[in-house]
């Protein structure tokens, strides 16, 4: 079943043939809408109800998870698009629109803030007094590559329906899965030494009603764990939600490009692949580490991050002899929101760029962070600490952090471990700019080279 699909007009030359469309998908249960916000689209005087979620934290014992509920609706579109946001439990005064380099201003009126898009966004949508029921919208660009169903290597969920799979249903080289818009499947999908595996869709894949699966013997249920070799792996599109572990994990070539992951529980992480692993244009809300860069090239580009109390946007590793993180990039990355902004009490994974307990004979070298921009406070920029192996030639360039910086950075080696090539250009935090080493901002023991520090380039 395909998503309903809406012909709204044409646009008018030069484009000549590209039409203006608006997708939105149907509700798979009522149970999962929300009281709280009702998201409108509308295109060339036509409007349509694009249905938003809401998902409720899973345990009432959890111990920190910074927000009760998420708040999410997601619809494809091309061509101009007015977006009418509905508070219905409160108003609407006040409202701001992030990651704010989108320079999204929305007009209010009454309960109700309305602005425009012309192209893809992932957006929070943030209102005053509403900080335990976040708002996301994702403006999806048209799909692509909608599969077949009548290949016999395509598992195909109905859209408007919850299927159940149970935990680790397994694909097999060369199957897609494909979960479109309004479909909603809950349990976990696992490949063992597989390639050309593809997940896509528009829909939602959640570990709702799976117990929790917490440490190590969680991760063969993380809701896509792809275990061995494998290469031509591709995750694109679906919202992952209420993970029993970690999001996405896989041990051989990975690309993810435009998902939406949520996550309550400590470790649930977001994304990690193997060597030559891409993750792009894509959400996180996980609480947990959002990024894990523990292999050789790989990149995150284009990403739009909610950090939650336990984790950090980017880690480099966390006592494995296998992580090294090597010739890896980030870039394009805004941080909209952080719950671990205060918890400075001690060193432990709430730095920006955050590596702990580092094997003795691990080698992380080559790490570039550019195009950084935060929202919002943080606990600290950058935290390596228990460093026992290499770390070397660490660049971050064109930071903004549009808050403060609650604690200090640290450097911190033990044993034989060593930190070279600590770089930092064009930082500015909270409108000053880093052009030395401040012993309010900074603590350093150990086997660490000076850092180096270049100012903002006036233009």
């Amino acid at each position: 079943m395909h998503p309903a699909r809406v012909l709204l007009a044409f646009l008018a030359a030069p484009l000549i043939g590209l039409r203006a469309e608006v997708w939105t998908y149907p509700s798979p249960d009522n149970q999962f809408r929300s009281p709280d916000y009702a998201v409108r689209v509308t295109q060339a005087g036509r409007t349509q109800e694009s249905f938003v979620y809401r998902h409720e934290h899973q345990d009432e014992k959890l111990r920190e998870r910074d927000t009760d509920f998420n708040h999410w609706t997601t619809f494809s579109f091309s061509g101009p698009v007015e977006i009418e946001v509905v508070r219905l439990t409160g108003a609407a005064a006040g409202c701001t629109i992030l990651p704010s380099v989108r320079a999204i201003v929305p007009r209010i009126q009454d309960r109700i803030a309305r602005f425009t898009l012309d192209r893809p966004a992932k957006l929070f949508v943030r209102f005053p007094g509403a900080e335990e029921n976040p708002l996301f919208v994702f403006a999806d660009a048209p799909e692509e590559n909608i599969p077949d169903r009548r290949d016999p290597d395509v598992i195909w969920f109905e859209a408007g329906k919850v299927s159940d799979i149970g935990e680790r249903f397994l694909l097999k080289t060369g199957q897609t899965v494909y979960i479109p818009g309004g479909a909603y499947v809950k349990g976990t999908l696992a490949a063992e030494d597989a390639s050309h595996v593809t997940i896509r869709g528009r829909g939602i894949l959640s570990g709702l009603g799976y117990a929790r699966r917490p440490s190590v013997s969680g991760i063969p249920y993380n809701s896509v764990q792809l275990n061995g070799r494998g290469d031509h792996q591709l995750v694109e599109g679906i919202t992952i939600t209420n993970p029993q572990h970690f999001c996405i994990l896989s041990r051989g070539q990975l690309d993810v490009r435009n998902v939406k992951l949520f996550g309550w529980w400590h470790q649930t992480d977001g994304w990690g692949g193997g060597d030559n692993s891409t993750i792009t244009d894509s959400f996180m809300k996980v609480n947990d580490d959002n990024v894990k860069f523990y292999g050789k090239n790989q990149v995150a580009r284009n990403l739009v991050l909610y950090q939650q109390i336990n984790g950090a946007p980017f880690q480099l590793g966390w006592g494995g002899a296998s992580q090294n993180a090597q010739d890896c990039l980030a870039e394009d990355i805004d941080l909209v929101a952080c719950g671990a902004a205060t918890r400075t009490d001690r060193e432990a994974n709430q730095a920006f760029l955050n590596l702990r307990n580092q094997s003795p004979g691990s080698v992380i070298a080559g790490v570039t962070l550019r195009r950084i921009r935060a929202d919002c406070d943080v606990p600290m920029l950058i935290g390596l600490i228990q460093v026992k192996g290499k770390v070397a030639n660490i660049l971050l360039e064109d930071v903004t952090i549009t808050g403060r910086q609650h604690g200090k950075n640290f450097l911190r080696t033990e044993g034989d471990g060593s930190i070279t090539g600590v770089r930092l250009q064009q930082v500015v935090v909270g409108g000053q700019s880093w052009t030395a080493q401040d012993p309010a901002l900074w603590s350093t023991t150990g086997q660490v080279a000076p850092i180096g520090f270049m100012p903002v380039v006036a233009h």
